[in-house]
């Protein structure tokens, strides 16, 4: 194929005048976008499109044991030199460029301090297509385990119908769980810091204040077994011997997650206290693997750290015409299958472009969260435990920008402005003095605004995501329903987010 029918079509996607398949399942469009190019590929750069468009096409078919292969790919860092090549040639063969073009396949350098813990994700470690974790504020630690025998390199062995023991600190942070996902990388049930009952002598600080000379110990299990009968269950505990479509379970991915460290995100944490030690008992108790409670980043130690970088890829995000602003509540993609999300979180997520506008502005009345660490998390009168709102392009594989609730201004009304726009379209109003908080965009065509809210269960999160789906809130929850709309700065910086509501591309 020639490099014009290349660039016609690159160009009529971009201007939304071929079509292209629309899902929720965000792959249903992205592999459709790329097969178009495919098919009018020129031979230097088919095999890279081949390459990103059977990635995609996989993790849209995937089912059953075909979901475990899935994860690796979409984080393979190859996928940085892949994506690289195919905005050189736009570039330098269509003359369509975004941003300065910089990739790189690097490489997590530096490997765990704790054995029991190989994984770490910090925002060093988050440069991933297609933005797999919230670094805004987090923390993640993360283990895998193989019930019974033949376990793949990198997984504890459990013996069949053997538990596995986490003894630890509760951690300074707002948040804190453990969460099991199961052989199909679905959710199985949390143990969120709330719940979990403390050892002898000690307290939840989670609950209310820890006594003067308490300690603030905890002791947690995964049990290979199904559930039994809810008055037979232990306390901290989850049974993850079936899968949550209900099949026997062999592999358990866990991450052990924290939200809001008091010592900030940055340097990665586990917020002063150590990793849980890690054992293991077969069903006769006796004990097959034991790690003591460690410090991932002990004095004088680096973090890893991940080099890989994705260029600006210019293939338009389908999702920003066919419902611009419009928010949903879905997580990773609107996959079929969790691919290991948290199950505490309720995700709002809007996909914005600037086809429609170089201004998105986002809006809502601010729920009430404690200022952690001034104020505990019981404080009581709040909403919610907390949220982070965050931006991202889908083929960049990085958390462009990305706040936390305290750091979102708010006006006189108790109302949040948010405005998302590249570096250069910030309008002059966009300041925290009227309101306002400004999120970067990025040197991208299209992106996504994520809003993670913690507790999901919550009942006033169980209501605003029932009004977001439902599109009909009820009186009491309205105002807490973020809106979008799309402008130009100028009529942004003449009417701010008034003008943008009237003026602008509201979404539906």
């Amino acid at each position: 194929m020639s490099k014009e029918r290349f660039e016609q079509t690159l160009r009529a996607l971009i201007a939304g005048e071929l079509p292209v398949k629309s899902d929720y399942n965000e792959f249903v469009g992205h592999a459709d976008a790329v097969r178009q190019l495919l098919d009018v590929a020129p031979d230097e750069i088919r095999d890279d499109l081949q390459f990103l468009h059977d990635l995609l096409a996989g993790a849209r078919d995937a089912h059953g044991a075909a979901v475990l292969g899935i994860f690796p790919r979409l984080i393979d860092p190859e996928l940085a030199n892949v994506e690289g090549r195919i905005s050189d040639y736009a570039r330098e063969r269509c003359g369509i460029a975004l941003g300065d073009g910089r990739y790189e396949k690097g490489e997590l350098v530096r490997e765990s301090a704790c054995e029991a813990w190989p994984g770490a994700g910090s925002p060093l470690t988050s440069n991933r297509f297609p933005y797999l974790l919230d670094t805004s504020a987090s923390n993640y630690f993360s283990n895998r385990f193989w019930h019974g025998e033949g376990g793949p390199p990198g997984f504890i062995p459990v013996p069949n119908g053997g538990r596995v023991v986490f003894r630890g600190v509760y951690p300074n942070s707002r948040y804190f769980a453990f969460h099991p996902s199961d052989f199909d990388t679905n959710n199985l049930a949390t143990l969120i810091d709330v719940d979990l009952d403390p050892d002898s002598g000690s307290a939840n600080p989670f609950r209310g204040p820890v006594p003067d000379g308490a300690d603030r110990r905890f002791t947690a299990q995964f049990v290979f077994t199904a559930p039994p009968a809810p008055q037979d269950r232990e306390p901290n505990t989850a049974y993850v011997g079936l899968t949550k479509r209900g099949e026997p379970n062999q592999a358990v991915f866990n991450i052990y997650r924290t939200t809001g460290s008091e010592l900030g995100a940055l340097p990665p944490n586990n917020t002063g206290v150590p990793l849980p030690s890690v054992s293991v008992y077969d069903a006769a108790g006796g004990q097959t693997f034991h790690c003591d409670e460690c410090d991932p980043y002990p004095a004088g130690s680096s973090p890893p750290a991940d080099r890989t970088h994705f260029a600006p890829l210019p293939i338009p995000d389908m999702r920003g015409l066919n419902w611009p602003g419009k928010f949903i509540v879905r997580s990773n993609w609107g996959l079929p299958y969790d691919i290991m999300a948290s199950d505490d979180l309720l995700y709002l997520v809007a996909p914005y472009t600037n086809r429609l506008g170089e201004v998105f502005v986002c809006r809502a009345k601010a729920l009430r969260t404690p200022r952690t660490p001034e104020e505990p998390v019981y404080t009581p009168g709040m909403d919610i435990r907390g949220f982070t709102v965050t931006t991202y392009n889908f083929w960049a594989g990085i958390c462009e920008d990305a706040k936390v609730d305290h750091e979102i201004a708010h006006d006189a009304d108790g109302y949040f402005t948010l405005v998302v726009s590249r570096k250069q379209d910030r309008p002059t109003n966009a300041i925290a003095d009227t309101g306002v908080t400004w999120l970067d965009w990025g040197d991208y065509l299209d992106g996504q605004l994520t809003f993670r809210m913690l507790l999901r269960h919550d009942p006033l999160l169980l209501k605003l995501a029932e009004a977001v789906e439902s599109g009909v809130p009820s009186p009491a929850i309205a105002d807490y329903v973020p809106r979008g709309a799309h402008c130009s700065r100028a009529i942004f910086e003449q009417g701010g987010w008034r003008a943008a509501f009237e003026k602008g591309i509201v979404a539906p």
